[in-house]
């Protein structure tokens, strides 16, 4: 599957700055963001930095379930699945509809 990515017309107001082809990752995140998606959340690119952020704090922190029990997996969620909707719904971050 191949993901969506954003064309060079999306970039062509770098252009004058010479940034169309070396576009600014932080730049890039913001742009993919508001182009692939309305500015409402990340694109492919912003959200797979995230997630490998918040992989890679649970992996170094000698505490987390995922270092002290690598097989460990969620026992509830919806349909017998887990997201981060049902993790941030447990943790009461957000509301229950």
């Amino acid at each position: 599957m191949k993901l969506p990515q954003l064309e060079p017309a999306d970039l062509a107001d770098l252009k004058p700055f010479h940034l169309q082809q070396r576009t600014p990752l932080w730049f890039y995140v913001l742009r993919e963001a508001d182009v692939l998606e309305d500015g409402r959340h990340l694109g492919p690119v912003g959200g797979r930095i995230v997630a490998e952020v918040i992989a890679g704090l649970i992996m170094g922190d000698g505490q987390s379930y995922l270092r002290q029990n690598p097989g460990w997996e969620p026992t509830y969620g919806t349909d017998g699945s887990f997201t981060t909707v049902d993790l941030l719904k447990a943790a009461g971050v957000v509301a229950v509809l």
